[in-house]
């Protein structure tokens, strides 16, 4: 636990090192925080139907996820994709079919940055949980768009909540 919140914490100071001004857009805290949890809505939504084209639109890349072993960095939207692809493939083989959120929050960092946090259930075929975790996720808006760029999955005893 410690790793992670170390983790989270280094990432957060890596957001506030990018100078601002060079992502300055014009923004709307209430349009973006709905936007944002928009975005999260619709990575499950699209993870959960298989449709794997639409997850990827929420994704950004380079991407960065927690697992087993730590974290791994995707640098092609091809990696990525194969990567969400064999865990989606692994979990239909438990009797996964859909993901929904239990609660979920978000909080910006700024105009070009957002931390959505919250607590999840995978559901099987028949009705039944798989599993429930807790996941944050720092989102990036570049463009006028915004997409997930690293996620960090965890035991949902341990789910963070923003301040």
């Amino acid at each position: 636990m410690a790793k992670l919140i170390f983790t989270i914490r280094a990432a957060f100071a890596f957001l506030y090192l990018i100078p601002l001004a060079v992502h300055a857009q014009t923004t709307d805290p209430g349009t973006d925080k709905t936007a944002v949890t928009k975005v999260m809505h619709d990575y499950f939504e699209a993870y959960s139907r298989g449709d794997m084209a639409a997850m990827m639109k929420t994704i950004n890349v380079p991407f960065t996820i927690s697992g087993p072993k730590g974290f791994a960095s995707y640098t092609t939207a091809d990696d990525t994709l194969d990567m969400y692809t064999k865990f989606r493939d692994a979990a239909v083989k438990q009797g996964y079919v859909k993901t929904e959120w239990i609660d979920l929050e978000v909080k910006l960092l700024g105009a070009t940055y957002a931390i959505a946090t919250g607590t999840y259930v995978r559901y099987k075929t028949d009705g039944s949980e798989l599993n429930r975790s807790g996941g944050t996720y720092l989102l990036n808006k570049v463009d006028g768009v915004w997409k997930i760029a690293v996620n960090v999955g965890y035991p949902v005893k341990d789910a963070f909540k923003p301040e």
